[in-house]
């Protein structure tokens, strides 16, 4: 018995018959063993169509040298690079016959590792008797080199194309042969591009999508913030401030944009403020800005050129939101919060403001009651040493001689077809009418009824009554008075800025004031004619005024609501 350690000689191996192999039996089981290699990684034969077209091929082999020809798309290649397993590989070819993708974007799916067929439902064939899903891309690891060196026997003249062409040789049908395969490459690179771009559209499309979703997201966070602080505040309103139904249709009226597209195109006020601004950059640099009813924002961006450190910006309507995209498009953004309510409702995120700018002024300036507010904003938030802009206002008025406009107006209801209706006379001359006023209808010289420091006054000032007189520049006759207002912006400025909305001046939004007189007034050059307004807030419309005139023994009264 041989033990451990001991040297012991091994017969050599023999076969059953006792001789030794000989070289054919080796060679069989080599044959076999290649056989064994060649059918592991064998196509699959049998009709099976394109992934990215309506034709048919032979085999899976023939399907995927065709796709890696036509479409530049290694199906192997790419899998392998990206990882992907034979469940994700099954999704991703159920997920083609489903969705029809095209080439690019497969390979960008890929690249996100597959997320678009991630779901479970994508496990269920398109076509049971499918190839492809037969196929398994685990084992493909030589499939990538077979289908380069199958490429290449192919394709023998592919090498040769660029040094052919390159070269400029004349190589009879080679390079014919060389230059058809460059055209096809060239539509092949075409395709690709296009595809790459349809991509990059649907993406962009998609995220454009999200960016609106989230857009719309932040202004219902906005509204439903300003809502509940106004709600918190109503039992602690101001005296001074209106009811959310009275203003409902006010603010409404400033969201649409065509008002907005009036009042910018009105030069002379826009170019006034931005003058203002930006030729005295002193005033702004490094301060913080209020602006009250910013509207679209461009007072607000006016203030961050001029050197402003922050901007806050208020406004109830809803034009608000179109703000925000403003400033954001002119990337003014990061310098201009945006808060929506009322300004007596709110709450800030800045305390105290170096500066107030507001564009508040209406017809007659005191329409629409918005000083009112501005005046809050100065004592609420407003630092010592601060100003509010503009600040000086005059109000004036000055008589005219218009007979076209009172035949026009007035002495219509006369004769109507045949009828009288004089009853209707009333009803127009008691209300301003709105209009512009050509300078050569101007009969008197104008007269100042109130001056305005918007630093000094008083919301209590803001009803007033004042005697003036109009001194008769020809003879004639008044037909109606005409008011109108001027603007300064005067505080600190090392360049002032001013500008009016009379008849003698450049037209404006903002036109002119008339008040038609039922009885006209003889002129007299040189004569004046004294005159008495009263000027009142109106007593059923918070934002319309009542003006009461005293002229020649008539006492006449108006409405602008």
């Amino acid at each position: 018995m041989a033990t451990h350690g001991e040297n012991v000689d091994v017969p050599d191996l023999v076969s059953d018959s006792g001789s030794e192999p000989d070289c054919e039996d080796e060679v069989e089981w080599e044959e076999l063993d290649d056989d064994y290699n060649d059918e592991e990684f064998h196509p699959l034969q049998g009709t099976v169509n394109c992934l990215f077209s309506m034709e048919k091929f032979s085999s899976v082999e023939e399907l995927l040298l065709h796709c890696k020809t036509h479409y530049n798309f290694d199906l192997v290649k790419d899998c392998q690079a990206s990882g992907i397993d034979c469940i994700s590989y099954i999704k991703m070819i159920n997920f083609i016959r489903r969705k029809r993708p095209t080439p690019e974007a497969v390979k960008m799916y890929l690249s996100r590792d597959g997320l678009e067929w991630s779901d479970q439902e994508y496990m269920a064939a398109v076509d049971p008797e499918d190839l492809m899903l037969q196929f398994d891309i685990e084992s493909a690891s030589d499939f990538t080199t077979k289908m380069q060196s199958a490429d290449t026997l192919n394709n023998p003249h592919v090498n040769q194309t660029s040094t052919a062409i390159g070269n400029g040789e004349d190589g009879g049908t080679g390079d014919a042969y060389s230059e058809s395969e460059a055209v096809h490459a060239l539509i092949c690179r075409i395709q690709q591009a296009e595809g790459e771009r349809d991509i990059v559209k649907e993406e962009l499309s998609r995220a454009l999508e999200q960016i609106e979703k989230l857009k719309l997201a932040g202004q219902e966070m906005m509204l439903r913030s300003s809502e509940n602080s106004e709600k918190s505040k109503s039992k602690t309103i101001s005296p001074h401030s209106l009811s959310l139904n009275d203003e409902d249709g006010y603010f409404a009226s400033y969201t649409h944009h065509d008002i907005h597209m009036t009042m910018l195109k009105d030069k002379v006020r826009t170019e006034s403020y931005r003058d203002f601004m930006l030729k005295n950059p002193q005033l702004f640099e490094g301060k913080t800005v209020l602006d009250v009813g910013c509207g679209t924002g461009i007072l607000s961006m006016f203030a961050v050129k001029a050197g402003a450190r922050q901007v806050v910006a208020v406004d109830q309507s809803n034009i608000i939101y179109q703000a925000m995209d403003i400033a954001r498009e002119n990337g003014m953004h990061e310098k201009i919060t945006f808060v929506k309510g009322r300004l007596e409702d709110v709450n800030m995120p800045i305390q105290k403001f170096d500066l107030i700018v507001s564009e508040w002024m209406g017809y007659f300036l005191l329409f629409e009651a918005m000083l009112d507010s501005v005046l809050y904003a100065r004592d609420r938030y407003l630092s010592p040493g601060g100003c509010v802009y503009p600040d000086h206002f005059s109000m004036w008025i000055v008589g005219i001689c218009d007979p076209d406009l009172r035949n026009s107006k007035l002495e219509f209801w006369d004769d109507v077809y045949g009828f009288k209706m004089s009853c209707m006379k009333s009803s127009v001359s008691d209300e301003v009418n709105v209009r512009l006023v050509k300078d050569d209808l101007v009969i008197t010289e104008p007269s100042v009824i109130k001056d305005l420091d918007v630093m000094q006054c008083k919301v209590a000032d803001l009803d007033f009554v004042s005697d003036f007189s109009l001194k008769c520049q020809a003879d004639g006759e008044i037909t109606a008075l005409v008011g109108y207002f001027d603007t300064d912006f005067i505080c600190g400025c090392t360049t002032k800025v001013s500008f009016s909305t009379g008849p003698q001046a450049t037209p404006t939004h903002w036109e002119q004031a008339v008040m038609m007189l039922p009885t006209p007034v003889a002129a007299k050059a040189g004569v004046s004619i004294d005159c008495k307004i009263v000027y009142r807030k109106h007593p059923q419309d918070a934002r319309g005024i009542i003006i009461t005139l005293h002229i020649d023994k008539q006492k006449l009264k108006y409405s602008l609501s």
